[in-house]
């Protein structure tokens, strides 16, 4: 009988036998396919479930992120539409304080000079009873002044020759007046005080009752007589305006008999916000130390609360809205800040979270390692035992078998072929009933332990491979030392036991 149909007749005779080793090398074959692909499987559902988290992560930042620039651009876009209609307000302010400064003017010259220089030793006692200045004064101090660059905080320089005169039996203010002398190192300025040709007069309002324009008067004074022409009645002042008899300074200084003569200059003073006439009058001095300087200061008052008052109530304006767009500004600096903080205290709680559950699949991942490296190993060992004394066995099973086959001339070579053959046909079927039950084992705890789909099941051939050939190799070395054993008996005594 050839060793084939002798190996098959020994495997259907004692088939118990053989489907235990098959089994033990099946179950160890199955556990070396299936471990790894379930550590693999476990590593990449970690890796996609981490890759997932990291994904929700950027996916929540990038939300609360979009949030905070909307309402970021949307409070930026408030602040600039502040910002805008400020700058609108302060151009229209601007415009405004530009017109309300041009009324002002226009105001505060109706009101007159506030400045009058006079001769220094004038007694302002004396002044102020009789109403005009009785010293007078060069008519060229005027251009003095005038010419002056020193002199930055005097304008509007109109000299004037005045005294009281009686005409048609009542007194009266007699003032000639000399047009606005120019200082050409000034800006140039609309003209203040009267221009009165020469033959002309204007009369106050209560010297014109009953008298009207074109009319003409009759003036003397002492040994002095000229007519006039009414140029212009004047409104009612309420003041000396009202007995004014204004004529033009060349006419002034021939009916008074003082050529080449004034008696003061009319003057405005500046803006100056501290020590206003002290600085003036230094300035004065220092041009004109023969002269002295008064202020009316009625009228330079009002017209500096009057330009203060447009000034504050443009700074009032412009403060409110500048005080609405630094709240605007601390509002979004705030709202940044929190929105700032809030994403930072989110990315570091994500963060955390992300770290903790890596740290568990780690370990999770290296307790199966751990576990497929070390039972996988031993039941491999188990199998190889298992299957080893199985065939021990079978060796003390079939001593008599063995002695009568030696008996009829089988050689070792052909006795150690029965025992590896079978070894090996049951490692090779034991390896490839493990290897299919592994795969499918793996599968199925991928499939419904790992919740893997299909596409990310990964079939290691090596293993297989390594299974199928290396199960055969394992069952032939676990039998080895039987087989040795076998051969090692006396067929003699075989015999005579059996």
């Amino acid at each position: 009988m050839s060793p084939l149909r002798l190996l098959l007749a020994e495997i259907r005779y004692r088939k118990l036998s053989f489907a235990l080793s098959a089994a033990a090398v099946a179950m160890a074959a199955a556990l070396f396919v299936c471990g790894p692909v379930l550590v693999e499987g476990h590593q990449r559902k970690s890796r996609a479930e981490l890759g997932a988290m990291v994904d929700r992560m950027n996916s929540e930042m990038a939300a609360l992120s979009g949030r905070m620039d909307a309402e970021l651009a949307s409070m930026s876009a408030e602040l600039q539409r502040s910002v805008a209609e400020m700058r609108a307000m302060e151009e229209r302010a601007r415009a405004d304080l530009a017109r309300l400064e041009k009324e002002t003017r226009r105001v505060m010259k109706d009101m007159g000079f506030n400045l009058l220089i006079v001769h220094r030793d004038t007694n302002m006692a004396d002044f102020w009873s009789a109403d005009y200045a009785v010293l007078d004064l060069p008519q060229d101090y005027v251009n003095r002044l005038a010419n002056d660059q020193r002199l930055t905080l005097v304008t509007h320089l109109v000299a004037t020759l005045q005294e009281k005169i009686t005409w048609e039996n009542r007194k009266v203010l007699l003032v000639g007046y000399l047009a606005e002398t120019p200082q050409a190192h000034l800006a140039e300025k609309q003209p203040m005080g009267y221009v009165i040709p020469p033959g002309k007069a204007f009369l106050g309002h209560e010297l014109g009752i009953g008298r009207k324009v074109g009319d003409t008067i009759r003036v003397r004074v002492r040994d002095v007589e000229r007519a006039f022409e009414i140029a212009k009645i004047l409104p009612e002042q309420g003041s000396k305006e009202d007995i004014t008899l204004a004529i033009s300074l060349a006419d002034a200084q021939a009916l008074l008999n003082k050529p080449g003569r004034i008696n003061q200059i009319l003057a405005l003073g500046c803006r100056c916000a501290n020590a206003r006439l002290p600085t003036i009058r230094k300035q004065l001095g220092d041009v004109l130390p023969e002269t002295r300087i008064t202020e009316f200061r009625s009228i330079a008052v009002a017209r500096e609360e009057q330009r203060a008052l447009v000034e504050a109530q443009q700074q009032k304006i412009l403060g409110e809205m500048r005080e609405k767009i630094r709240a605007q500004e601390a509002s979004l600096a705030q709202r940044r800040a929190f929105w700032e903080q809030s994403l930072r205290e989110r990315r570091e709680a994500l963060t955390a979270d992300y770290e903790a559950r890596q740290a568990e699949l780690a370990r999770h991942e290296r307790t199966l390692e751990t576990l497929a490296e070390t039972t996988t190993p031993l039941v491999v060992i188990a199998a190889a035992v298992w299957v080893g004394l199985l065939a021990l066995a079978n060796v003390r099973q079939r001593k008599t078998e063995i002695g009568l086959l030696r008996a009829l001339g089988k050689s070792s070579g052909a006795i150690a072929t029965l025992f590896l053959g079978k070894a090996a046909t049951l490692g090779l079927l034991g390896a490839i009933v493990g290897a299919a039950l592994g795969t499918g084992l793996a599968w199925w705890v991928c499939d419904e332990a790992l919740g893997l789909d299909a596409g990310e099941f990964v079939l290691r051939f090596d293993l297989l491979i390594g299974a199928i050939v290396g199960a055969p190799v394992l069952s032939v070395l676990a039998s080895y030392l039987p087989a040795v054993v076998a051969l090692a008996q006396d067929p003699a005594v075989a015999l005579r036991e059996a």
